[in-house]
């Protein structure tokens, strides 16, 4: 009986044995920031590129993932390249912008990886403008040393 009960519990402790590296974590963000869909939807909402600012997780605690804390490591440095400019910040940085950028720029992101593949969900709220929210989700699957996205769906919603 105990063996099973080992069984049911090693996902719950085994997560951290598989975690990803914060390098493999901005990989896939990147992937997904440079999808055309993503772009031409900024682009619409904003009429140029500004900043985005990426929210980092709460303090760490119970309900907590290892990737949690992977997204929480990273910087700007990480997303040199882009189109646009990408800030990690946590919500109490968040409260220290400039309202029209707290208000449109920030977006958060969910990953999830299963050996060679990674599913991304990105969110971004738009309150001030004409349309509310962009929703995007992303499959990706690895392809030598870079994360390609092989299927995504992006939507604006008024």
């Amino acid at each position: 009986m105990s063996r099973y009960i080992l069984l049911l519990l090693f996902p719950l402790f085994g997560s951290p044995l598989f975690a990803q590296s914060k390098t493999e974590v901005a990989a896939c963000l990147r992937a997904c920031l440079l999808a055309p869909e993503l772009e031409a939807a900024f682009t619409q909402e904003w009429g140029d590129l500004r900043p985005l600012y990426l929210r980092k997780r709460e303090a760490p605690g119970i309900g907590n993932r290892p990737i949690d804390q992977q997204i929480n490591q990273l910087t700007a440095a990480d997303f040199q390249g882009l189109p646009w400019e990408v800030i990690p910040v946590t919500p109490e940085e968040i409260k220290q912008l400039p309202a029209e950028e707290a208000e449109f720029g920030v977006f958060e992101a969910g990953i999830g990886f299963r050996e060679e593949t990674a599913t991304v969900n990105l969110y971004v709220s738009l309150p001030r403008y004409p349309r509310k929210w962009i929703a995007a989700s992303f499959l990706l699957h690895k392809e030598g040393e870079e994360w390609v996205a092989t299927q995504r769906s992006v939507e604006v919603r008024p």
